[in-house]
Formats: C-alpha cells, structure tokens, sequence
C-alpha cells in the first residue's frame, strides 16, 4: 500500500515539469477552434455549435499558462513582473488595435442608442470587466446582439481575470504545499464543476467561476501530459470537437449547459494527450491550419466587429446577403487578422516595453476622448438633426417607463413601489387608495401603455389603482415563458399563485398585453420554462385562469409588426421623414393567423379582446397598416410603440371599461 501511495505521489508530484516546446497540433487545435466562432458567428447554421470554440480557447490557455508558471517555479525563474509583462505584450496590443479600428466605423454606422452601448463596452473591454457588462445589460431593450461590435469580448475579461489571479494562486500553493499541487486543482477543479450544478442563471455563462473547471482541466491535462503519452487519441479527440461544433444548437438552455462543454472538451483533452504523430497531427499543423492558428487571436478580436458593422450595413444601405459578399467579407477578416497578427502582435513582443507602454498610453488617450466626446453628445446625437426630436428619442429610448418618464401629465400622482413579487419589485399608482385595482401584465409592450395609463385614464384616475407588472415577470406570468437563460422564479408556478390570490374577484381589472404571435411560435417552446410542456396550452390555462380569478380580462391583441425599426429607419434615410411608413394589412393577417385562431378559441367569460389592427390600420379604403403618418410616430422600433401609440390604446380600453 505504501508503494502504491508512493508511485500517486510521484505521478501527481509537478516539480519535474519543464517548458513546453511549441507544439504545431496545439496551434492547429486553435485553428478548429476560432474558425467554429467565426462560423456560428457567420450564421453559418451547420456550425450551430461553433460556440464551443471559446470553451477549447479556455482549456488551451489553461494548458499553456500553467506550463509557463509551473516550469519556471519549478526552475527558480518565475517572476510576476515578467509574467504581466508577457501577457500584456501578447494581448493588449491586438485588443486596442482592434478597438481603435472599431471607433471610426461606429462612429460611422451606429445609432446614438447603439453608440451609448458601444462606448459603455469600449470601458468595458479596456478594463476587463466585459463579461461582468454584458451580464447585466438589458438585452430585452439593448442592441440586438448581433450588432454590437465588442460582445465577444467577455469570454477575453473571463481570460484576463485568470491570468490575473492564477499566477498568485500557483506561487501560494508553491510555496505551502508544493507537493500537493494537483490535487489542489483537482478540488478547485471539482469545486467550479459542482458551482455549475448550483444554477441555471445566466451567470453561469459570464463569471470566472463557473468557467474555471475549463482552464484548470487544461492545467491538469498538461501535469497528466508530462507522466504519460497515448497513442491515437487525436483521431477521436478531433471527431468529438468536430461533431460538437455540428451537433450541439444554441438555444439558451444549451448555451448555458455545462454537458455540451464537457463533451467537446473531453475531445480537447484527448488531442493534447497524443503522442503528436500520426496524420490528424499532420493535418493540424499544415501550413493553412498554421496560419490561421498563429492569427487566431487577431481573428476572434476582428470577427465580430466585421460582422456586426456588415449587419448593420446591409440594414442602413439595404445591401444584398450573396454569396460574393459573404466570401469578401471572410477574405477580408483573414486578410487584416494576418496583418494585426504580423504588424501589431509579432511586433510588439519583440519592441521594447517602453515602446509598448507608449502604444498603450497613446491609444488609451485617443479612446478616452472619444468616449467622453460621445457621453457628452448622447451617442453623437447632433449627427441626426434632420429629423425631429421625438424620432430621435425613440430611437434611444424604444422603452419608456413611469418611473423615468416626465410625469408632469401623471393623473395618477401617488406610487408605492416597495411592493414585492417574486424577485421583483413593481409600483402601485394612485390618487386615493382604493380596493380596485387595474392590473397591467405584459412584456416590454407594456412599459409605454403603462406610461400611457398613467396620463389618459382619466376618467379612472379616483376608482383605480394602478399596478403595472412588465418585461420578465410580465411574460412569465402570462406564459411562463422568458428569454432569460435558466431557470427564472417569476416563471414558476409559485410565483402565478401568488398572482392569482392577489386578484379580488369581484373588483379586479386584469389588462395584458405583449408579443403572442412570437411566444406562440418555436421561440415559446425554446424558452417556455417547464421542460417537455406544452407551452401553447400552458399560455391558454394562464390566460383562462386570470380571466376566472378577476372581475374582467382584457387581451390586448398583438399590434402589427414591422421588419425594421421605424425611427432608425428615418435615421438611417430609408425613408424620409414626413413619408408614412406603412405595412399591408394582408401581410400582417397572414402572420396574425395562428395568434387570432389562439385567442378566438380561449374561454371567453369575463374576457375581451381589445382590437388593434382597426387602431393601426385602415380596413376600409388602402388596407394598410401605419407605423407613422406625415406628423407622427406611432413605433419606436419594429413593434415597440411611442407614447401616442400607446394612446391609441389607452383610448380604445377606457372607451370599452366604460361600457360595462
């Protein structure tokens, strides 16, 4: 038993450990990797798990940089300074040289609103804490992720984070235990697996922890790699990350699943265990695969700028998606990745630091100016002054909310929002408490109705209180449904109980409103939160069940939807301001189809429909839809409503409540 120990101890003992030399297959590996991001990031739906690719990053990095650390502690050479050094010559360069080739682009192509995201990020991205940025934005009302030119760059703050604080954990474990520093990994490594376990918010996708079991499988794979040498496990370790890449989809619950990292990885693993020499090792270290490996980095820093830019491109100058396009602008990301790699990244590890700081300092200055200039300008506002102020604001704010709206028009005057459900807190308006409320429940819909509530209920404004329940406890409530990645406590059955039992039946209003024609598409069964349910008949008991528990149900019926923003459009010079902007009444019926035959079948008692399409449309004469007309707006973006669209609304509901 004593050997038995013995030879344990030996074979996890890491003082034998030296250097790595470069390792041709390692930088191919990374070739595989950058090209199923920019893939997936293409839109490429074969690579629909090209994500992945930033998971094999992680575990690389972990292999890599523990060998740097451990080989030279162990040869009395590590030093932090030279450490932090290294790492700032080979990452900071390419990352500002990116950034600063991204100001004048946005400058260029973005929206005030889009501009304000962006130069957030840019400090983001500066200081490391993008992956902390990007977890609490709003996606809900942000940018569509598509379009933001720096979203990648968290998965590079998850890095940065590491090498930061592995080097001191290396050096105290040294210098305390030194011998049991694999089994200290193993328990760190253990530790952030079981962190996986505990949740499913979208944490999970953005912060260190629950990232780390990948960058220390990557240090325990290159202790292992030191004690033994497999033959042939490159041949099975390529199929499982090719066929990862293939395999796996990018719904929420996958993009926040540890399973489909564990598996790739396992292919990772298995390819930097070989004994590199057989023709998968070959292939990878072709000159192809070299080359892309060797500007990998440059890749991932540019890809997702050139695609955001060209999105937003083929929408501000209505550009065709051909195939010709789409290969020129690859040619173009290889092509200025190669020359970031060869002229700023080789470069500046070979340039005295001095002449790196000076790099850094500049360019830092240059950075700071334009983002102070661009704060202090509301996203370069002044760009756009041929259009009207209220154009302009909807094209920032798509949203607007009672709490931070001008409620100098308020009617109701008095709020209390220490109120409480769930995890989230909501308001009650009013002007003199009463025992009847009007609940508003919907999505982001909801937010400019309540806003208009507030302002034209007059004749209300003494019997009601007002309790508005909006964006993710309004969609969960009604559908148990939400874009949130994981599981989402406003959307479990607990949380509608106490809902229903705060209806008074014989008192209540009940008034919802949001996008029914999308939840009851693939995208409600996607994000409906009860695993295999039938998430149409879910959203139907939901509905049938608040109508049953309330004096009366009202169902806002789906306003019409665009294919484009409305106000960016006017920005942008699709259309000119003054021309209306219209969609076929025909075209809209066609996709309200499903939604009509929905709502039409539910169990009408104590429920009504409130009409939109004869607000928005004209039914009799041009059989059209308007989004604006020659003086007004009526959508801020493709089916968001300003405040005079949420008036036609709020009209029509009084109009009907005063009925009964």
């Amino acid at each position: 038993m004593k050997i038995f120990f013995l030879q344990i101890h030996n074979f996890l003992n890491t003082s034998n450990i030296q250097r790595i030399s470069f390792r041709p297959d390692i930088n191919g590996l990374r070739a595989v990797a950058v090209m199923g991001v920019v893939f997936y990031h293409a839109g490429f739906n074969f690579f629909q798990g090209g994500w992945l690719g930033v998971d094999i990053f992680f575990v690389i990095s972990g292999f890599l940089i523990s060998n740097i650390i451990i080989s030279e502690i162990n040869n009395n050479r590590f030093s932090f300074k030279s450490f932090y050094i290294k790492r700032i010559r080979r990452i900071i360069p390419a990352l500002i040289s990116t950034l600063l080739i991204t100001i004048p682009f946005s400058y260029w192509l973005l929206t005030p609103k889009a501009m304000i995201e962006y130069t957030k990020s840019l400090s983001a991205s500066l200081l490391f804490y993008a992956n902390y940025y990007f977890q609490n934005l709003d996606f809900y009302n942000a940018e569509p992720t598509k379009t933001m030119p720096l979203l990648h760059t968290w998965s590079l703050a998850i890095e940065e984070q590491f090498y930061i604080l592995f080097p001191l954990l290396c050096f105290l474990l040294f210098k305390f235990s030194k011998k049991n520093l694999t089994i200290y990994f193993a328990i760190l490594f253990l530790i952030s697996v079981y962190l996986n376990s505990t949740t499913n918010q979208l944490i999970k996708f953005y912060q260190l922890q629950f990232r780390a079991w990948e960058l220390l499988l990557g240090a325990l794979i290159m202790i292992l790699q030191n004690k033994i040498s497999i033959k042939h496990t490159e041949k099975l370790g390529v199929l499982i990350i090719i066929s990862s890449l293939i395999y796996f989809d990018d719904t929420m619950l996958t993009l926040n699943s540890i399973e489909p990292r564990i598996i790739s990885n396992i292919g990772v693993a298995l390819v930097l265990l070989s004994n590199q020499n057989s023709y998968i090792t070959k292939l990878l270290s072709t000159k192809a695969f070299s080359l892309i490996g060797l500007s990998s980095y440059s890749i991932y820093l540019f890809h997702q700028p050139l695609f955001a830019f060209w999105r937003i491109s083929k929408t501000r100058y209505e550009l065709q998606n051909n195939i010709y396009n789409v290969l020129l602008i690859f040619v173009i990301l290889l092509f200025f990745s190669y020359l970031n790699w060869k002229f700023v990244e080789r470069v500046f590890q070979q340039k005295s630091f001095k002449s790196v700081l000076k790099f850094i300092g500049i360019s830092l200055l240059i950075i700071s100016i334009f983002i102070f200039f661009s704060n202090k300008s509301n996203g370069f506002a002044n760009k756009y002054s041929y259009v009207p102020e209220e154009v302009l604001f909807y094209s920032t704010n798509p949203n607007i909310y009672p709490n931070n709206y001008d409620n100098s028009d308020y009617k109701f005057l008095n709020s209390k929002c220490n109120n409480k459900l769930s995890t989230t807190s909501y308001c009650t308006w009013f002007n003199n408490e009463s025992d009847k409320n009007i609940f508003l429940i919907g999505d982001s819909h909801a937010n400019a109705l309540s806003v208009s509530f507030l302002i034209e209920l007059e004749t209300l404004k003494n019997d009601y209180n007002l309790i508005f329940l909006t964006n993710k406890l309004g969609r969960c409530l009604l559908s148990k449904q939400s874009d949130t990645a994981g599981d989402v406590d406003e959307c479990g059955d607990e949380t509608f109980d106490i809902f229903i039992k705060m209806l008074n039946k014989d008192r209540d209003i009940v008034v919802s409103i949001g996008r029914y024609n999308t939840w009851l598409t693939e995208k409600g069964l996607n994000e409906v939160k009860c695993g295999d349910c039938d998430y149409i008949e879910v959203f139907k008991n939901r509905l049938e069940t608040i109508s049953e528990n309330s004096f009366h149900f009202y169902i806002i019926e789906p306003v019409p939807t665009y294919s484009f923003s409305i106000a960016e459009s006017y920005l942008y010079k699709n259309n000119v301001w003054g021309a209306p902007i219209t969609l076929e009444l025909l075209d809209w019926e066609k996709k309200y189809e499903k939604t009509s035959i929905f709502l039409d079948n539910l169990n009408k008692k104590n429920m009504s429909l409130v009409p939109t399409i004869p607000l928005f449309c004209d039914v009799k004469q041009e059989s059209k839809c308007y989004a604006s007309t020659e003086n007004d707006l009526y959508y801020s973006d493709s089916n968001h409503l300003t405040l005079k669209g949420a008036h036609k609304i709020t009209n029509a509901f009084e109009v009907m409540i005063n009925k009964k």
